[in-house]
């Protein structure tokens, strides 16, 4: 750096005082970001001053297809040189051979901005060999490749071919070539025109010298006549106007001519790109393998990933075990003998010396083994352990669920009346069930040895009662039987007293009265019967 500051300093004329202010980190992270902002096409910022110059001239040097495809398998030279010789006769056009046509230009000069485009044009009926090339310069490091990229444009000739059979001139060749903000060149763009001159026919308007003559004659007719009204001088202007606008129509008249005109024949032509040189872009073939090396790269990783966790559970339980049977000492020793505690203290202290010796090297497969080894006999007294209090808490959740549906079969004898006695039993059957399945299990379970596996487990207990939900569930369904309708005899329709019309009428409402509550009780009923079923 104070070479750098030396070097700086001396270009300035030395009298001026560098400032030092700026932190090397935060100037490059803020060219970068306004350098961003400027080719952001996400972000619409205001433009920065900041614009980034190609460091090295690129030239192009042209020549016949059969003549390129020779030198193209030696990249132009040692370290992609072209030989001497060859570029004098591109510097001087390569006009003075016929057999040897050659062309040389420099398209993007040294300081020249990126993200520009500039087409060359020539006129030759042959297919082209183009190379776009570093131009030697001091600026290049030594030994860098000056070739960047070749390419065989072909199509010029057939369609010369195809000119000529017409009796047309020599195509004129454009080759567009694009330096990108990364300041990669580029040929982007290759066509081939021919002007050809034809004649057409137009349709233009011209003079008509015979309603000329019509017209003026007709005119000093008109003056010879007497004017002296001069009540219809004003309608007289009008129609002069009127005549005016005639005049002016009738002076023209379509005629058909020939002209000439320029037509282009325009010809895509094809481009095919190739690099030579010990430095190239990565081909297809290499980009597979590239990518092969990264998966393989990313399954290590993952291998690698999982062996560290591997060990890490393996560690880890050795230390639950340790601390399971000192913190749940008290349980653990319920539900297993002193041998079952001795071989998991045991099985710890192997499996942490194991671990540290044969364990260091030891792959995956081996780790995932040794840990089911270390964790299945350790893992059914902890469960012993954990059903000490699981089991007696769902028996009660059980218990406390069969007296609700019992509460629930009584309540139905007044408010559900359309369930049956039968049904009813059906259901007190099953909880009657269930009560019995616990008291056996329970008793079964106290008298077996406590450091086995147990009779029953937590999880088997809330199952009990799935059949009585479903039998339950079915009848809260059940359809309430229709009231039957009672019919009048005759006699009673014929009994009338003085006051008939008005009793009939209040028997009516108050029947009405009557059926209205009987609805709204049926539909409470209905309801609280729903939120039975839905509690149990």
């Amino acid at each position: 750096v104070p070479k750098v500051q030396e070097a700086v300093k001396e270009a300035l004329g030395g009298n001026l005082v560098l400032g030092m202010h700026l932190n090397s980190d935060e100037s490059m992270a803020l060219g970068a970001a306004f350098h961003g902002a400027n080719v952001s096409t996400s972000f619409k910022v205001r433009h920065v001053g900041l614009a980034d110059v190609n460091p090295f001239p690129i030239a192009v040097d042209l020549t016949d297809l059969s003549v390129g495809k020779e030198e193209k398998k030696s990249g132009g030279g040692l370290f992609g040189k072209k030989k001497d010789d060859d570029k004098k006769k591109k510097k001087k056009g390569g006009d003075d051979d016929d057999d040897e046509w050659a062309k040389h230009a420099t398209i993007f000069k040294l300081g020249s901005k990126l993200g520009v485009k500039k087409t060359i044009a020539f006129s030759y009926d042959k297919d082209v060999h183009v190379e776009v090339n570093y131009e030697e310069n001091d600026n290049l490091p030594i030994g860098t490749g000056l070739s960047i990229e070749q390419y065989d444009v072909s199509g010029i000739a057939e369609f010369a071919k195809e000119m000529a059979d017409k009796e047309l001139g020599t195509p004129k060749v454009s080759l567009q070539f694009e330096l990108d903000g990364s300041g990669i060149t580029k040929l982007i763009k290759a066509e081939a025109v021919v002007e050809e001159t034809v004649m057409v026919e137009e349709e233009v308007e011209v003079d008509d010298e015979e309603e000329e003559k019509k017209e003026e004659t007709k005119e000093k007719a008109e003056e010879k006549q007497d004017d002296d009204a001069e009540k219809e001088a004003e309608t007289e202007t009008k129609e002069d106007d009127k005549k005016e606008e005639k005049k002016e129509e009738k002076k023209k008249k379509t005629k058909t001519v020939q002209k000439e005109k320029k037509k282009k024949h325009v010809r895509a032509l094809s481009v095919n790109s190739y690099h030579v040189g010990t430095i190239r872009p990565y081909s297809p073939e290499i980009m597979e393998e590239s990518k092969a090396k990264l998966d393989a790269l990313a399954q290590k990783d993952k291998e690698r990933i999982m062996l560290e966790e591997a060990k890490n559970n393996y560690e880890g339980y050795i230390y639950y075990i340790r601390n399971k049977l000192i913190d749940d000492e008290e349980d653990v020793n319920k539900v297993s003998s002193e041998e079952q505690r001795e071989a998991l203290r045991k099985s710890g202290e192997e499996a942490e010396d194991w671990m540290f010796d044969e364990g260091f090297t030891a792959d995956l497969k081996t780790y995932e083994a040794k840990y089911e080894e270390l964790s299945a006999p350790a893992e059914k007294v902890f469960f012993r352990v954990a059903e000490l209090s699981a089991r007696p808490k769902a028996i009660k959740a059980l218990t406390s669920k069969l007296d609700k549906v019992e509460a629930l079969m009584k309540k139905w004898e007044t408010t559900m009346t359309h369930i049956t006695e039968e049904e009813r039993k059906e259901v007190l059957d099953k909880v009657e069930e269930a009560r019995k399945w616990v008291e056996e299990n329970v008793a079964e379970q106290e008298k077996a040895d406590q450091t086995a596996d147990p009779v029953f487990t937590s999880a088997e207990v809330p199952g009990q009662t799935k059949k009585i939900e479903s039998i339950v569930g079915r009848l809260t369904k059940k359809p309430k039987p229709k009231p039957e309708k009672k019919t009048e005899t005759d006699a009673d329709k014929n009994e009338t007293t003085s006051e008939g019309e008005s009793t009939e009428s209040e028997d009516l409402d108050a029947k009405d009265a009557e059926s209205t509550d009987e609805a709204e009780e049926m539909k409470e009923e209905e309801a609280e019967e729903k939120k039975d079923g839905d509690e149990l």
